[in-house]
């Protein structure tokens, strides 16, 4: 994530506005904005949200994560609206430069510590992707966009088979390093931006795909079958002596009616009819109030060579 301040300077102050944008000229994480109105309302749109720790915004273009704000006038009422809207600092000018220039560094840090603790909140340390936390959070977003937009969202559970045959057999220290190899495959997978690769269990993983149709998901799913299968991890565990994954896929277009949760748990329902079905295989489903689940397709290496 990209810091930067908006440095709002009333019309006038000539003198401060050339030492700010004369400092500011090198440095990336400053920004010069010369209307009052517009840090207000630029402050103003900024939404602290303490579930995500995450500044959300109503302009498509973003604005932003630090707000300083200048007056020329003290004004008690003026500063606490201004802190209370999210800004990081208000200032009244004249400013030693050299204070200013301090404040100004010690907010940056700050800003830069917050996003490192952002990013660790939602990353799994194991394999570097998404956590259940994040998961749950882009599951739901997903979800009201797939509304908002009247569009398809299609969800993936992925589970390694017979982990435990796995640990047991090559030790959890070869465990660690098979998910983490999985997870690369799943990251490069799940290229757009909109995308969430996560690990969201022991051994189990989910992708969510916005806005991409069952055939798309389907697609998806099979070249992850197929590049798990050419990885050729040995696992002495399996009946086909390498390692293999079963996956789950359900893609759906949400109403008002439907329900998130029935969305997860046919998703889940369909991974174990993988399971029951020999492994190896991705099998497609419905939400259990639209459709039974559909005849899975099994990946076999033959299939996908």
């Amino acid at each position: 994530m990209n810091q930067s301040f908006i440095i709002n300077i009333q019309v006038g102050n000539d003198e401060l506005q050339a030492q700010l944008q004369q400092w500011a000229g090198d440095c990336t994480d400053i920004q010069i904005c010369l209307a009052e109105q517009q840090a207000l309302s630029a402050c103003q749109l900024h939404l602290w949200d303490y579930a995500t720790f995450n500044y959300h915004t109503q302009l498509n273009t973003g604005l932003p994560e630090g707000l300083i704000v200048f007056s020329d006038t003290v004004n008690e009422e003026a500063e606490r609206r201004v802190l209370l809207s999210g800004a990081l600092d208000y200032l009244c000018v004249p400013v030693n430069m050299t204070n200013l220039l301090l404040r100004l560094s010690h907010h940056v840090q700050r800003l830069r510590y917050v996003a490192r603790l952002e990013s660790l909140s939602v990353t799994d340390t194991l394999t570097g992707l998404f956590n259940r936390r994040k998961y749950d959070l882009d599951l739901d977003k997903c979800w009201r966009q797939s509304q908002r937009l009247n569009s398809v969202c299609s969800l993936l559970l992925l589970d390694v088979d017979h982990f435990k045959n796995y640990n047991d057999g090559y030790g959890h220290l070869a465990g660690d390093k098979c998910l983490t190899a999985l997870a690369e495959v799943f990251r490069s997978e799940a290229v757009r931006p909109l995308d969430t690769a996560a690990r969201i269990g022991g051994e189990e993983f989910a992708i969510i795909l916005p806005q991409t149709p069952q055939a798309g998901a389907l697609h998806v799913a099979q070249r992850i079958l197929t590049r798990i299968r050419e990885l050729n991890i040995p696992h002495k565990g399996s009946p086909l002596g390498y390692l293999t994954l079963s996956i789950g896929l359900v893609s759906i277009c949400p109403s008002s009616g439907d329900n998130i949760l029935d969305w997860q748990q046919s998703a889940d329902d369909v991974l174990y009819l993988a399971k029951d079905r020999g492994r190896n295989c991705v099998v497609e489903g419905e939400l259990k109030s639209q459709l039974e689940p559909l005849t899975p397709c099994v990946a076999t290496p033959a299939e996908f060579a």
